[in-house]
Protein backbone atom coordinates (compact mmCIF):
# COMPACT_ATOMS: atom_id res chain seq x y z
CA UNK A 1 0.00 0.00 0.00
CA UNK A 2 0.83 3.67 -0.95
CA UNK A 3 2.37 5.15 2.18
CA UNK A 4 0.16 8.39 2.90
CA UNK A 5 1.09 11.27 5.49
CA UNK A 6 -1.13 11.80 8.37
CA UNK A 7 -1.84 15.08 7.72
CA UNK A 8 -3.52 13.68 4.36
CA UNK A 9 -5.93 11.33 6.14
CA UNK A 10 -6.38 12.69 9.67
CA UNK A 11 -7.24 8.77 11.31
CA UNK A 12 -8.14 10.90 14.89
CA UNK A 13 -11.22 11.77 13.37
CA UNK A 14 -12.06 8.77 12.24
CA UNK A 15 -14.66 8.02 15.08
CA UNK A 16 -16.30 11.42 14.51
CA UNK A 17 -16.46 10.75 10.42
CA UNK A 18 -18.31 7.63 10.94
CA UNK A 19 -20.60 9.03 13.56
CA UNK A 20 -23.07 10.89 10.98
CA UNK A 21 -24.27 7.10 10.04
CA UNK A 22 -23.86 5.13 13.08
CA UNK A 23 -26.42 7.21 15.68
CA UNK A 24 -29.54 7.16 13.28
CA UNK A 25 -31.85 5.16 14.88
CA UNK A 26 -32.80 2.83 12.55
CA UNK A 27 -29.00 1.95 12.12
CA UNK A 28 -28.67 1.42 16.00
CA UNK A 29 -31.84 -1.32 16.02
CA UNK A 30 -29.91 -2.92 13.02
CA UNK A 31 -26.91 -3.24 14.97
CA UNK A 32 -28.70 -4.35 17.92
CA UNK A 33 -27.98 -1.50 20.42
CA UNK A 34 -31.26 -0.13 20.89
CA UNK A 35 -34.33 -1.66 21.33
CA UNK A 36 -36.94 -1.82 18.46
CA UNK A 37 -39.56 0.29 20.70
CA UNK A 38 -37.14 3.27 21.70
CA UNK A 39 -36.43 3.61 17.82
CA UNK A 40 -38.93 6.79 16.34
CA UNK A 41 -36.97 8.04 13.50
CA UNK A 42 -36.90 5.65 10.18
CA UNK A 43 -34.39 7.61 7.47
CA UNK A 44 -33.17 6.34 4.58
CA UNK A 45 -30.14 3.80 5.13
CA UNK A 46 -28.04 4.33 1.69
CA UNK A 47 -24.32 2.45 2.39
CA UNK A 48 -22.57 1.88 5.94
CA UNK A 49 -19.10 2.19 5.42
CA UNK A 50 -18.01 -0.50 8.53
CA UNK A 51 -14.17 -0.97 8.90
CA UNK A 52 -13.49 -4.57 7.65
CA UNK A 53 -11.87 -6.86 9.62
CA UNK A 54 -8.12 -6.86 8.91
CA UNK A 55 -5.82 -9.84 8.26
CA UNK A 56 -4.51 -11.83 11.25
CA UNK A 57 -1.12 -10.85 11.66
CA UNK A 58 1.99 -13.09 11.11
CA UNK A 59 3.00 -15.46 14.28
CA UNK A 60 6.15 -16.18 14.08
CA UNK A 61 8.42 -13.60 14.43
CA UNK A 62 10.46 -12.67 11.71
CA UNK A 63 14.45 -14.00 11.71
CA UNK A 64 15.87 -10.10 11.80
CA UNK A 65 19.57 -12.07 11.53
CA UNK A 66 18.61 -12.63 7.86
CA UNK A 67 18.15 -9.13 7.31
CA UNK A 68 21.45 -8.05 5.30
CA UNK A 69 21.38 -4.00 5.96
CA UNK A 70 20.60 -2.78 9.38
CA UNK A 71 17.98 -1.05 7.69
CA UNK A 72 16.18 -4.08 6.38
CA UNK A 73 16.07 -5.04 9.81
CA UNK A 74 14.26 -2.30 10.95
CA UNK A 75 11.74 -2.64 8.23
CA UNK A 76 10.85 -6.12 8.88
CA UNK A 77 10.13 -5.61 12.61
CA UNK A 78 8.31 -2.60 12.01
CA UNK A 79 6.21 -4.16 9.40
CA UNK A 80 5.94 -7.11 11.53
CA UNK A 81 4.72 -5.22 14.38
CA UNK A 82 2.59 -2.62 12.25
CA UNK A 83 -0.04 -5.67 11.98
CA UNK A 84 -0.31 -5.95 15.48
CA UNK A 85 -0.75 -2.30 16.14
CA UNK A 86 -3.37 -1.85 13.05
CA UNK A 87 -5.28 -4.69 14.82
CA UNK A 88 -5.64 -3.31 18.27
CA UNK A 89 -5.92 0.29 16.58
CA UNK A 90 -9.02 -1.28 14.89
CA UNK A 91 -10.35 -3.51 17.25
CA UNK A 92 -10.38 -0.06 19.73
CA UNK A 93 -12.25 1.79 17.10
CA UNK A 94 -15.00 -0.60 17.00
CA UNK A 95 -15.61 -0.22 20.57
CA UNK A 96 -15.10 3.74 20.68
CA UNK A 97 -17.92 3.42 17.71
CA UNK A 98 -20.32 1.50 20.20
CA UNK A 99 -19.73 3.94 22.87
CA UNK A 100 -20.63 6.86 20.62
CA UNK A 101 -23.49 5.33 19.48
CA UNK A 102 -24.34 4.10 23.25
CA UNK A 103 -23.63 7.18 24.54
CA UNK A 104 -25.89 8.86 21.52
CA UNK A 105 -28.20 6.58 22.62
CA UNK A 106 -28.97 7.71 26.21
CA UNK A 107 -28.77 11.32 25.19
CA UNK A 108 -32.23 11.16 23.50
CA UNK A 109 -33.70 9.40 26.10
CA UNK A 110 -33.95 5.69 24.25
CA UNK A 111 -33.05 2.37 26.16
CA UNK A 112 -30.34 -0.11 25.98
CA UNK A 113 -30.74 -4.10 25.21
CA UNK A 114 -29.47 -6.39 27.70
CA UNK A 115 -26.62 -7.37 25.67
CA UNK A 116 -25.53 -3.58 24.99
CA UNK A 117 -25.72 -3.18 28.94
CA UNK A 118 -23.55 -6.13 29.57
CA UNK A 119 -21.16 -4.92 27.27
CA UNK A 120 -21.03 -1.89 28.35
CA UNK A 121 -20.15 -2.70 32.00
CA UNK A 122 -17.70 -5.48 30.44
CA UNK A 123 -15.45 -2.77 28.73
CA UNK A 124 -15.93 -0.36 31.86
CA UNK A 125 -13.90 -3.05 33.86
CA UNK A 126 -11.68 -3.58 31.22
CA UNK A 127 -10.50 0.01 31.22
CA UNK A 128 -11.18 0.48 35.00
CA UNK A 129 -13.99 2.91 35.06
CA UNK A 130 -16.44 2.32 37.52
CA UNK A 131 -19.89 3.68 37.46
CA UNK A 132 -19.89 4.38 41.00
CA UNK A 133 -16.89 7.09 40.78
CA UNK A 134 -18.81 9.27 38.82
CA UNK A 135 -22.08 11.20 39.60
CA UNK A 136 -23.70 10.61 36.33
CA UNK A 137 -23.98 8.26 33.94
CA UNK A 138 -23.23 10.84 31.06
CA UNK A 139 -20.34 11.48 33.11
CA UNK A 140 -19.58 7.93 33.24
CA UNK A 141 -19.68 7.52 29.27
CA UNK A 142 -17.36 10.41 29.10
CA UNK A 143 -14.81 8.85 31.08
CA UNK A 144 -14.62 6.05 28.77
CA UNK A 145 -14.56 7.36 25.37
CA UNK A 146 -11.86 9.21 27.06
CA UNK A 147 -10.46 6.55 27.25
CA UNK A 148 -11.56 3.98 24.56
CA UNK A 149 -9.17 5.68 21.73
CA UNK A 150 -6.34 4.71 19.39
CA UNK A 151 -2.76 5.22 19.55
CA UNK A 152 -0.87 6.53 16.45
CA UNK A 153 1.03 3.78 15.07
CA UNK A 154 4.12 5.66 14.77
CA UNK A 155 4.16 6.20 18.42
CA UNK A 156 3.41 2.41 19.26
CA UNK A 157 5.73 1.27 17.16
CA UNK A 158 8.63 4.06 18.56
CA UNK A 159 8.02 2.39 21.70
CA UNK A 160 8.49 -1.29 20.62
CA UNK A 161 11.85 -0.77 18.96
CA UNK A 162 12.71 1.39 21.94
CA UNK A 163 12.06 -0.89 24.59
CA UNK A 164 12.63 -4.27 22.45
CA UNK A 165 15.93 -2.64 20.97
CA UNK A 166 14.65 -3.67 18.01
CA UNK A 167 13.25 -6.97 18.50
CA UNK A 168 16.44 -8.33 19.94
CA UNK A 169 16.15 -8.53 23.40
CA UNK A 170 15.20 -11.31 25.12
CA UNK A 171 12.21 -10.51 26.67
CA UNK A 172 10.69 -10.55 23.17
CA UNK A 173 12.18 -14.04 22.74
CA UNK A 174 11.19 -15.48 25.62
CA UNK A 175 7.98 -13.41 26.82
CA UNK A 176 6.59 -12.02 23.48
CA UNK A 177 7.35 -8.47 25.30
CA UNK A 178 7.72 -5.79 23.33
CA UNK A 179 6.98 -3.19 25.18
CA UNK A 180 8.74 -3.69 28.32
CA UNK A 181 5.60 -4.12 30.59
CA UNK A 182 6.45 -4.80 34.16
CA UNK A 183 5.01 -7.05 36.68
CA UNK A 184 4.98 -7.74 40.32
CA UNK A 185 3.52 -11.31 41.40
CA UNK A 186 6.43 -13.79 41.34
CA UNK A 187 6.81 -16.05 38.49
CA UNK A 188 4.59 -13.40 36.34
CA UNK A 189 7.61 -12.92 34.17
CA UNK A 190 11.27 -13.14 33.20
CA UNK A 191 13.51 -11.46 36.18
CA UNK A 192 15.69 -9.30 34.75
CA UNK A 193 19.93 -9.93 34.90
CA UNK A 194 20.68 -6.27 35.93
CA UNK A 195 17.57 -5.66 38.29
CA UNK A 196 18.71 -3.22 41.12
CA UNK A 197 19.03 -5.00 44.95
CA UNK A 198 15.43 -4.84 46.43
CA UNK A 199 13.59 -4.10 43.48
CA UNK A 200 10.83 -7.15 43.24
CA UNK A 201 9.51 -6.67 39.62
CA UNK A 202 9.65 -9.12 36.66
CA UNK A 203 9.28 -7.71 32.95
CA UNK A 204 5.83 -9.57 32.15
CA UNK A 205 5.44 -12.84 29.76
CA UNK A 206 2.73 -13.48 27.33
CA UNK A 207 1.37 -15.90 25.85
CA UNK A 208 1.17 -14.15 22.45
CA UNK A 209 2.06 -10.77 20.79
CA UNK A 210 -1.40 -10.43 20.43
CA UNK A 211 -1.63 -10.71 24.32
CA UNK A 212 0.96 -8.03 24.56
CA UNK A 213 -0.35 -5.57 22.19
CA UNK A 214 -3.81 -5.60 24.18
CA UNK A 215 -2.00 -5.30 27.41
CA UNK A 216 -0.03 -2.27 25.90
CA UNK A 217 -3.42 -0.54 24.30
CA UNK A 218 -5.00 -1.29 28.13
CA UNK A 219 -1.59 0.24 29.85
CA UNK A 220 -1.46 3.25 27.90
CA UNK A 221 -5.21 4.33 28.24
CA UNK A 222 -5.73 3.28 31.72
CA UNK A 223 -2.50 3.61 33.66
CA UNK A 224 -2.56 7.16 35.36
CA UNK A 225 1.27 7.49 34.86
CA UNK A 226 -0.48 8.12 30.75
CA UNK A 227 -3.52 11.00 32.39
CA UNK A 228 -1.60 13.36 30.52
CA UNK A 229 -1.09 11.63 27.03
CA UNK A 230 -4.82 11.29 26.77
CA UNK A 231 -5.39 15.03 28.04
CA UNK A 232 -3.14 15.69 25.15
CA UNK A 233 -4.62 13.36 23.16
CA UNK A 234 -8.15 14.78 23.63
CA UNK A 235 -7.27 18.53 23.30
CA UNK A 236 -6.11 17.43 19.61
CA UNK A 237 -9.48 15.94 18.48
CA UNK A 238 -11.24 18.69 20.21
CA UNK A 239 -9.24 20.87 18.20
CA UNK A 240 -9.86 19.36 15.29
CA UNK A 241 -5.66 18.86 14.80
CA UNK A 242 -4.01 15.30 13.62
CA UNK A 243 -2.81 13.33 16.28
CA UNK A 244 0.86 14.07 16.11
CA UNK A 245 3.04 11.93 17.94
CA UNK A 246 5.77 13.80 18.46
CA UNK A 247 3.69 16.15 20.57
CA UNK A 248 2.07 12.91 22.69
CA UNK A 249 5.69 11.45 23.10
CA UNK A 250 5.51 14.09 25.98
CA UNK A 251 2.70 12.09 27.32
CA UNK A 252 4.86 9.01 27.73
CA UNK A 253 7.81 10.67 29.62
CA UNK A 254 6.66 8.35 33.05
CA UNK A 255 6.75 5.25 30.97
CA UNK A 256 10.71 5.09 31.58
CA UNK A 257 12.79 5.81 34.31
CA UNK A 258 14.79 8.04 31.89
CA UNK A 259 12.19 10.39 31.93
CA UNK A 260 12.77 13.16 29.49
CA UNK A 261 15.29 11.11 27.72
CA UNK A 262 13.01 8.65 26.87
CA UNK A 263 10.41 11.32 25.23
CA UNK A 264 13.93 12.14 23.08
CA UNK A 265 14.75 8.53 22.33
CA UNK A 266 10.86 8.21 21.38
CA UNK A 267 10.97 11.22 19.23
CA UNK A 268 14.05 10.76 17.51
CA UNK A 269 13.34 7.11 16.72
CA UNK A 270 9.77 8.67 14.52
CA UNK A 271 12.03 11.09 12.67
CA UNK A 272 15.12 9.17 12.14
CA UNK A 273 12.22 6.24 10.45
CA UNK A 274 10.05 8.23 8.78
CA UNK A 275 7.62 6.81 11.19
CA UNK A 276 4.55 9.28 10.45
CA UNK A 277 4.72 7.93 6.94
CA UNK A 278 3.09 4.78 8.75
CA UNK A 279 -0.34 6.55 10.01
CA UNK A 280 -1.85 6.73 7.91
CA UNK A 281 -1.95 3.28 7.15
CA UNK A 282 -4.08 1.79 9.43
CA UNK A 283 -7.23 4.25 8.50
CA UNK A 284 -6.67 3.43 4.72
CA UNK A 285 -6.26 -0.32 5.08
CA UNK A 286 -9.80 -0.68 7.16
CA UNK A 287 -11.87 1.73 4.67
CA UNK A 288 -12.31 4.17 7.27
CA UNK A 289 -11.68 7.20 5.10
CA UNK A 290 -13.23 8.50 1.46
Amino acid sequence: MEKTRKNELLPAFVAEHLLVTMVTAGLLVLAGWVTSETATVEPEITELTIPEPLPSPQTVFPDLSLAATVGERKRMFLDFIQDYVDEQNHLTTLDRLRLIAIDETLRNGGALTASSRDWLLDIAARYEVAEAEFGTRQAWLEELLFRVDIVPTSLALAQAANESAWGTSRFVREGNNVFGQWCFDPGCGIVPAQRRSGATHEVRSFATLHDAMEAYFLNINTNENYQFFRELRQTMKLQQRELDSLVLAFGLNRYSQRGRNYVDELQTIIVQNDLMARDGDYAATIGMLN
